[in-house]
């Protein structure tokens, strides 16, 4: 199904349900069908996925947890001084936050230490260790960072410096000698575990203490960290991540934690349901501004401080950061949008955008914001304050960037991160080589992919049922992030009642598509429409609250002028579908021949084989045309 979009290209609809595959419970057909499109089996894995099981005991899966947990509860009772050495995006924040506070708890004396985005870059390093060594610290735990810290694990090494890396970037291949190292990657086949980011690692770690100890974990506000970091450092929702948000998330609104009460209350956002979207577009952002921009030790000082006074104080600097980081990301994605537009027009498939000027803090969002527009893999590089290049790239999901930089670190001085996200720093005169490099790479790997944005709608929803119970229902098969998208829904033929422009180019409307009237917002619309309009819609739910009251919303994905016949592509051949009388649906291929629901309509000559195509043909367009969800 084609779109009007300029951004999205087509919408790839799923493929037909039989109704045989759903169950007799009182959950949602159109959601059953949502769940079985994602590989979920109905009959014997609906229980277990809306209320996941217990995990398995961390330390049959993580080698050195024991050693680990047994020395710091060792560091605890002997009230030893122990360093915490995190990152300053949110994830490794949340992560230091969460351990400097129950460490603190058990009785260490706990000191944080997050290296400076410009001065010092990602990371454990060299000095951070000669530090930690002269305030005679001799226990070192890191969070979300380490594993690539070769001289700083040496050194603490030579310095006798207990050093307990957590971590869950890509382990190198090179040997590494530390006291213990607790990484998913080390962990068995399938192990839940897989998928935690830095903070669940820390959050792991946590728990594992609290359990040997007897203590509740609950008395501290680790549970809010675990739910900030992971959303913000888009884990997989799996395993791990998925059980623990689940059961955390309905807990950050009683959270006892004083800087994130204070955090919400100034987002407004302290009397409504923190959900992974409202982490994800409210919370985060504000924690990462800090440390984009600013002194990342503002932001531990605000989650571990005890006054109310100073906790305000510096609720109010983070937020004007916050509002400075916007007003440097804007300028500096219209001009990078100038150049990236350049560079499109040449063919370039890998984006690499460059300027001295820009700010090493945000360089990561604006190469995120050009994927959104270019659907292309993008780095953005600026001056950093050693005279070196950092550079941050997002990839558009059909090139493993971190695999990408390897096959550059000859010219690199320094490299990591994910498939999704990476970073790197490099000389000024290897930057053309890495363009030339990367784009090699992308046009090597996208020979036969096709690069058109697309969205793939999860089903076909009418506005009759769209309603609280729904809603519900729907939030059951979350938390929603990555690896279990929050679902896509769409309807056709939906009359325009009302519809007026918001400030920033947004559009809200009133809907109705003959079943019921619904309110709907567009984010920065660029279609032109007019009331009494007839458009298709795709779209998430999404609850309003206004004046106390919650109200169904749908937020637009993409809009389509609504045609009565559809185009519909199945197996690579073309075929035009629409109903007649509103009742039967007529196919039509690119020969002119056509086929009816109604079975008193099918050519008398067809084969068995034909007959058989014909009525999976049928049900697609039963999909297409919204007879079907």
């Amino acid at each position: 199904m084609k779109t009007d979009e300029r951004q999205v290209i087509r919408w790839i609809l799923p493929m037909p349900i039989n109704d045989d595959e759903l169950i007799n419970i009182c959950f949602n057909y159109t959601l059953q069908k949502v769940l079985i499109r994602r590989g979920i089996d109905l009959k014997n894995e609906l229980e277990k996925y809306i209320s996941p099981s217990e995990l398995p005991n961390p330390e049959d899966h993580f080698n050195e947890l024991y050693k680990a947990s047994s020395r710091i509860i060792k560091a605890c009772r002997r009230k030893e001084q122990i360093a915490i050495c995190g990152d300053y995006d949110a994830d490794g924040i949340t992560s230091t936050a969460l351990l400097v506070e129950l460490l603190s708890t058990l009785g260490a004396k706990v000191k944080s230490y997050i290296p400076s985005r410009q001065d010092e870059g990602y990371g454990l390093n060299l000095s951070m260790i000669n530090e930690i060594n002269k305030q005679e610290i001799k226990l070192v735990v890191t969070v979300d960072n380490g594993v690539s810290a070769f001289d700083a694990i040496k050194r603490s090494k030579e310095l006798g410096i207990d050093l307990i890396i957590t971590d869950h970037h890509k382990i190198p291949n090179i040997k590494l000698d530390m006291f213990a190292l607790i990484h998913p990657e080390n962990t068995p086949f399938n192990s839940p575990y897989k998928y935690l980011a830095g903070v669940g690692i820390a959050f792991l770690l946590a728990k594992n203490i609290c359990k040997k100890l007897n203590f509740d974990i609950n008395n501290t506000t680790a549970n809010a960290f675990f739910c900030i970091g992971t959303v913000a450092d888009m884990a997989p929702l799996k395993g791990a991540n998925r059980k623990w948000l689940k059961e955390c998330l309905p807990t950050i609104n009683k959270t006892s934690n004083k800087g994130i009460k204070s955090i919400m209350k100034k987002l407004s956002i302290d009397n409504i349901d923190i959900t992974s979207e409202v982490i994800g577009y409210k919370i985060a952002p504000l924690i990462n501004a800090v440390g984009r921009i600013g002194d990342p030790k503002m932001i531990i000082d605000l989650f571990t401080s005890d006054s109310k006074v100073y906790i305000d104080k510096l609720a109010k600097d983070c937020f004007e950061l916050n509002k400075e980081r916007k007003r440097i990301t804007l300028l500096t994605e219209q001009e990078a949008l100038e150049i990236a537009q350049r560079e499109y027009k040449c063919d370039k498939k890998f984006l690499v955008l460059m300027k001295r000027e820009w700010h090493p803090g945000i360089i990561g969002i604006v190469a995120a914001r050009m994927v959104d527009k270019f659907n292309l893999p993008t780095a953005i590089l600026a001056k950093a304050n050693d005279g070196t290049f950092r550079g941050s790239i997002r990839s558009n999901n059909k090139l493993k960037v971190n695999i990408a930089l390897e096959e550059c670190s000859d010219i690199l001085i320094a490299h990591g991160g994910h498939s999704a996200a990476a970073g790197f720093s490099i000389k000024e005169e290897n930057i053309q080589s890495l363009r030339e490099k990367l784009n090699e790479i992308a046009y090597r790997e996208f020979e036969n992919i096709d690069l058109n944005k697309v969205i793939n709608p999860d089903a076909y929803l009418s506005f009759l049922d769209i309603n609280l119970d729904f809603y519900n229902q729907l939030n059951l098969i979350g938390p929603f992030g990555i690896m279990n998208p929050k679902p896509i829904f769409w309807t056709r033929k939906c009359k325009i009642i009302d519809i007026y422009k918001l400030k920033g180019n947004h559009l809200k409307m009133t809907l109705n598509d003959g079943t019921n009237t619904v309110h709907a917002i567009k984010w920065n619309g660029s279609i032109k429409l007019n009331k009494n309009d007839l458009i298709d819609i795709a779209f998430y739910i999404e609850i309003n609250r206004w004046k106390q009251q919650d109200k169904i919303q749908l937020n637009i994905v993409d809009i389509k002028n609504h045609k009565d016949i559809v185009d519909l592509k199945v197996h690579n051949k073309n075929y035009k579908c629409q109903l007649i009388d509103n009742k039967n649906i007529l196919i039509t291929n690119t020969n002119g021949q056509s086929i009816s629901s109604d079975s008193s309509t099918l050519p008398e000559n067809l084969n068995t084989k034909q007959i058989v195509f014909a009525k999976k043909i049928l049900s697609f367009a039963e999909i297409a045309l919204g007879k079907a969800a």
